[in-house]
């Protein structure tokens, strides 16, 4: 495949210390990738979550067009939402678009705007890059990390028109499509005009869309928003509900700043039936059979069941301990062992339901796996997880005198 990384210029930022220089913060990897299709190399940016390399658990994966733009950002809004427990952690993989009008577009064509006409020889490459997508970027990415059944695309202008036109394209390549102010006035509209029956008929695949414009009429004149109209409107006449969709505008933004609001409010929308329900006191509503059911249930509307999340399992185990309801506390914890075995805080947390059950035998092996593996990933709570464990080793039995 001829992928090299090269240094990880995409990956850190480094923070000046009052004495000196301190540790690197990673934020992902740069890589250089010469493409047989495409016939020259291109540039990739790729993130994963910081549970990555503490679990064996697949991955929603988040394409991104125009990446020396728009990398940052979106790594940066999902990882502040998966925090949060707003959307499932992604990997987020990005492309660098150098010649947009030769990517983006399908159709050869020049730029037409508010009266002015700006010459683009070498447009219309669309389709060869999205083989270039499709036959070469995500087999790599999926052979590479482990990625779950669900890919999204988000793309912005000439990157919106592109993922408008891949959902057409290339249906069921991608589950979910993000078009921020998608510049569907190229080319007299030749896109639109394909794109308003196909979202109309039974072979769209795609399982969510969000689209949306912003107050740019002065920079990319007033077809922008007539045609994203155009488009929710044939959104309106589907009779078939199994795509979800959205729209929003964005009148406090401009062209160039749209994207930053529409990609996080896409990832919202794309998994808004992701949080668990809770109450009025915060606490989460359920069983451990409800949070399996939840989840099973979100996975039917994006075509993959994604396990529970390990946070969620892991404060469902302790407001249950907290209730004394020590066999559903064990139960919840023992499950979060099982589908995250390499995570150090799940063998830890169970320690403590252990040692409430008076279970200290195990309790401690249980402890002693957590620094274990916490040692092997390079855990940051490595000394947390030794003190949990000596303290047990020095405890006695309940029945020891």
């Amino acid at each position: 495949m001829n992928w090299r990384v090269s240094f990880a210029v995409a990956g850190f930022v480094l923070i000046c210390a009052a004495h000196g220089m301190a540790d690197p913060i990673t934020c992902g990897e740069r890589f250089t990738r010469h493409s047989e299709i495409l016939g020259e190399d291109r540039t990739v940016f790729i993130s994963v979550p910081v549970s990555y390399t503490r679990g064996t658990q697949r991955y929603p994966v988040l394409y991104l067009t125009d990446a020396q733009f728009e990398f940052d950002q979106s790594r940066s809004s999902a990882a502040f939402l998966a925090r949060n427990r707003l959307i499932a952690e992604v990997i987020v993989v990005g492309v660098a678009n150098n010649d947009r009008t030769s990517d983006f577009y399908a159709s050869k064509a020049d730029f037409k705007a508010n009266g002015r006409t700006i010459p683009f020889p070498n447009s219309g490459h669309a389709d060869q890059f999205l083989e270039f997508v499709e036959k070469e970027l995500i087999p790599w990415v999926e052979s590479t990390y482990r990625t779950a059944p669900l890919r999204i695309l988000a793309g912005h202008s000439a990157g919106g028109y592109f993922a408008l036109h891949t959902m057409r394209a290339k249906p069921g390549l991608f589950q979910a499509i993000i078009a921020a102010s998608p510049w569907l006035a190229w080319d007299d509209a030749r896109e639109l005009k394909q794109l308003v029956p196909f979202l109309e008929s039974a072979e769209l695949q795609t399982r969510a869309l969000f689209v949306s414009y912003a107050n740019e009429e002065h920079q990319v004149g007033p077809e922008m928003k007539a045609n994203v109209e155009t488009v929710i409107r044939a959104l309106r006449a589907r009779k078939d509900a199994s795509l979800r969709w959205a729209s929003t505008t964005y009148p406090q933004e401009d062209h160039e700043s749209t994207s930053v609001k529409c990609y996080y409010d896409a990832l919202r929308m794309v998994f808004a039936d992701w949080p668990f329900p809770r109450d009025s006191q915060n606490k989460l509503m359920g069983s451990l059979e409800d949070v399996k059911a939840h989840y099973a249930r979100f996975g039917e509307l994006l075509g993959y069941t994604p396990p529970p999340p390990e946070e969620i399992v892991n404060e469902l185990g302790y407001q249950l301990l907290g209730m004394k309801a020590l066999d559903q506390s064990l139960a919840a914890f023992r499950y979060n062992t099982e589908i995250y075995p390499r995570s150090a805080n799940v063998w830890d947390s169970l320690a403590d339901a252990l040692e409430q059950a008076g279970k200290r035998d195990e309790a401690l092996a249980s402890c002693r796996k957590a620094a274990s593996l916490a040692e092997a990933n390079g855990d940051p709570s490595l000394e947390t997880f030794r003190k949990h464990a000596v303290r047990l080793a020095n405890s006695k039995k309940p029945d020891e005198k």
